[in-house]
């Protein structure tokens, strides 16, 4: 025995096949249309037992009220050991910027195993708002100051959240 179908259901399931063809579409574009981290490497120290490596996110910078934030990265040579003993390699994290008075807030610290800011992180310090953060001035010549001396150049730009 054939089932019948009526005309009035097929419409409908053709219609249903439509609106989920194009939500498969649109979920499969969403990857290609995500920004991507563009680490862009501003300073590298270290000696042959062990270098490190500050990068900025240079597409993660906008200004949000009177500061810039920007999201940054360092990554070890050698595995690092945080309290509880767990191995980490790169932790991504947020800056604040006061470009005019030279001052760096930190937050949203994560903490990843390998070299590169991928899979499951093995810490994550949540995100504070800009209301809870501490600024601290630069030391001249330290990595903090090249930090800042990068992200200020974008001061100038028409850069908003």
């Amino acid at each position: 025995m054939i089932p019948v179908v009526s005309s009035g259901l097929l419409l409908s399931l053709e219609k249903l096949m439509r609106q989920f063809s194009s939500c498969v579409f649109l979920f499969l574009a969403l990857p290609a249309t995500a920004q991507e981290a563009d680490w862009q490497l501003i300073s590298q120290s270290g000696n042959r037992d062990q270098v490190i490596n500050w990068y900025v996110d240079a597409s993660s910078i906008v200004r949000t009220d009177d500061y810039l934030r920007a999201l940054l990265r360092t990554s070890w040579s050698v595995p690092q050991y945080g309290p509880d003993e767990t191995a980490y390699q790169s932790t991504t994290y947020v800056n604040y910027f006061d470009c005019g008075k030279r001052m760096i807030a930190y937050t949203g610290n994560t903490y990843y195993e390998n070299v590169e800011p991928i899979g499951v992180p093995v810490h994550e310090e949540p995100e504070l708002p800009l209301t809870a953060l501490q600024f601290q001035a630069v030391t001249p010549g330290s990595a903090g100051e090249t930090r800042l001396d990068f992200v200020c150049k974008y001061r100038a730009k028409q850069i908003m959240t």
